[in-house]
C-alpha cells in the first residue's frame, strides 16, 4: 500500500481495524495478539486495509499465514499459550465449537468432511466432543462425533503445516538403537559424545513398515470407521444446507492407501539433548514424521 511508510503507520491502521493488541516483531513486521480464530482475524484485516493481501501459506513463523502490505507483514498470534490455545488444540476446539453450534440449530445433521476427490460422512450426528487428552492404548482421536443411534466416530485433526505423526520415543526406541548401530557400521552417520549426551551426525531416517504406518497414523481407534482430517480451520470452512453440515478439508485419510506423497511415514532419528529414549544414547529423539519433514540434511538409511 502506497501510504504505508513506517511500522507505526501500519500499527495505527491495524488498531483502527479493531485489533489494538499488537506486538512489534521487527521494522516491517507486527503480530496481532488475539483469542479469536487467527485465520478469520487475518482475513478480516486484509478486507479492512486497502491494498493488503492475505497469504495463507504456512511457514515456520506462522501456521496460518500472514497479511502482506507492500514490504510489511501482519501475523496473528494466540493471546495466551495455555489450555485450548496451545499447539493444535485450539484448531480442534474451533471445529468442535463450530459444529456443535450448528447442531443446536439443526438438532441432528449429516456432517460431511470434503476435500478434493474425497469425502468422509458422519450420518445423524448429534454432538461433538474434544477427546485429545485421552491417548491411552495408542488412541489417536482428537474429536469424537456422536450419532443419534449411539455410534461414536473418532477423528484425528492435523493442521495444514503439520510435519509429524507422533513422538515415537517409546514406540520405536529399540528398533532405533539397532538402526543407529547399523548406520554407524555402514559409515552413514556417527555418534559424537558430548558432556552428558550424544549427537548424531548427520540425522538419519528410515521408511516405516505397513504395520508401523497403521500404528502411527490410525492408532488403536481410527482404523475401524475413523479418519484423519488435515485443515487449519476458519469459519469459512463450515456451511449448512438442509440437514447437512459440510466442512472443507485439505486432506482426508481413511485407509492406508491415502497415506502417500508428502504424508508418507518415516522415522526420523535426530538430536535433542533433553531426550533419553535410547538409554545407551541419551540425547537422541525419534519422530514418526511426514516425508516432507525429511530434508536434504537427513540421510535415509536401510533397515
Amino acid at each position: 500500500m502506497a501510504g504505508i511508510t513506517s511500522i507505526d503507520t501500519l500499527m495505527s491502521l491495524v488498531t483502527s481495524a479493531g485489533y489494538p493488541d499488537l506486538k512489534k516483531i521487527s521494522g516491517n513486521k507486527i503480530a496481532v495478539l488475539t483469542s479469536e480464530n487467527r485465520v478469520d482475524v487475518l482475513k478480516l484485516i486484509s478486507k479492512s486495509i486497502k491494498g493488503s493481501v492475505y497469504d495463507k501459506t504456512p511457514s515456520s513463523e506462522s501456521s496460518v499465514g500472514r497479511v502482506k502490505i507492500g514490504t510489511f507483514s501482519i501475523l496473528a498470534k494466540p493471546a495466551g499459550k495455555q489450555g485450548a490455545a496451545s499447539a493444535g488444540v485450539g484448531n480442534e476446539q474451533f471445529l468442535v465449537d463450530t459444529v456443535n453450534k450448528m447442531l443446536k440449530k439443526l438438532g441432528a445433521a449429516n456432517v460431511i468432511f470434503n476435500s478434493s476427490g474425497k469425502t468422509f460422512k458422519i450420518n445423524n450426528c448429534v454432538k461433538v466432543e474434544s477427546v485429545g487428552g485421552d491417548t491411552a492404548g495408542r488412541k489417536k482421536a482428537d474429536v469424537m462425533f456422536f450419532t443419534k443411534g449411539g455410534k461414536r466416530v473418532p477423528v484425528s485433526i492435523k493442521k495444514d503445516d503439520a510435519e509429524t505423526w507422533e513422538s515415537a520415543d517409546s514406540y520405536f526406541s529399540v528398533e532405533a538403537k539397532r538402526i543407529i548401530d547399523k548406520a554407524i557400521k555402514a559409515k552413514k552417520t556417527k555418534l559424537v559424545k558430548q558432556d552428558s549426551y550424544y549427537t548424531i551426525e548427520p540425522n538419519i531416517a528410515v521408511t516405516a513398515t505397513r504395520k508401523e504406518k497403521m500404528d502411527v497414523v490410525f492408532g488403536s481407534d481410527l482404523g475401524d470407521g475413523g479418519a484423519v482430517v488435515t485443515k487449519t480451520f476458519s469459519k469459512d470452512d463450515f456451511s449448512m444446507k438442509g440437514e447437512s453440515i459440510t466442512v472443507d478439508a485439505s486432506n482426508i485419510i481413511t485407509d492406508l492407501s491415502d497415506v502417500k506423497g508428502d504424508k508418507d511415514v518415516f522415522f526420523l532419528i535426530r538430536n535433542d539433548k533433553t531426550r533419553k529414549s535410547i538409554s545407551q544414547y541419551p540425547g537422541i529423539r525419534i519422530l514418526a514424521a511426514y516425508k516432507k519433514r525429511i530434508n536434504k540434511n537427513v540421510v535415509i538409511v536401510e533397515r
